[in-house]
């Protein structure tokens, strides 16, 4: 008996505190689905008023504290963000036609990406032989008059942050 008086005080207090608290900006709704899970103080167990563990995690989210709503939804949105980075940060990869090969690697942090594409040339090459042209949406690159690369880019190039070196006691051409 003592137990359901206790129960149906803090009830009172609950239904107290949550008129106070709509006036000051809590949710009304959440408040609402508060008491029906506690039972609106019905006693049962041991005046626990019906609430189980199962239940009150379900109304908060599925997490207990704050495992739901506006942190979970951006906790979530970072980890989509850093497996999006590390897909593309994921390494060299092969490419090429017609029996000419490049291998290119793609690194993005901060919304810059940035691309290496590296030319492995059969015979050393000096400076002259090399002729590369960039352009927004489209690369040439011919070394001692054989065309490597000529085509449509996948996305706008920042013609002015292109650039090109020989390397590996220049047998290998990098952009």
């Amino acid at each position: 008996r003592a137990a359901t008086q206790r129960s149906k005080s803090s009830s009172q207090a609950v239904q107290a505190s949550m008129a106070e608290d709509a006036a000051g900006g809590a949710d009304p709704a959440m408040m609402e689905k508060l008491m029906a899970a506690l039972g609106n103080g019905g006693g049962g167990d041991g005046g626990a008023g019906g609430m189980d563990m199962a239940s009150l995690q379900a109304m908060l989210g599925g997490g207990g504290m704050g495992g739901g709503g506006p942190e979970a939804d951006m906790r979530r949105q970072a980890q989509a963000n850093q497996q999006a980075a590390a897909a593309k940060n994921a390494g060299e990869a092969e490419g090429g036609a017609n029996g000419k090969t490049w291998r290119w690697e793609q690194t993005s942090k901060y919304g810059e990406s940035e691309i290496i594409v590296r030319f492995p040339l059969a015979a050393p090459a000096v400076k002259k032989d090399v002729k590369v042209v960039f352009k927004a949406r489209h690369l040439k690159v011919s070394v001692a008059g054989e065309d490597l690369i000529d085509g449509k880019t996948f996305g706008t190039v920042a013609i002015d942050d292109s650039t090109w070196c020989l390397v590996e006691n220049r047998t290998e051409l990098q952009l």
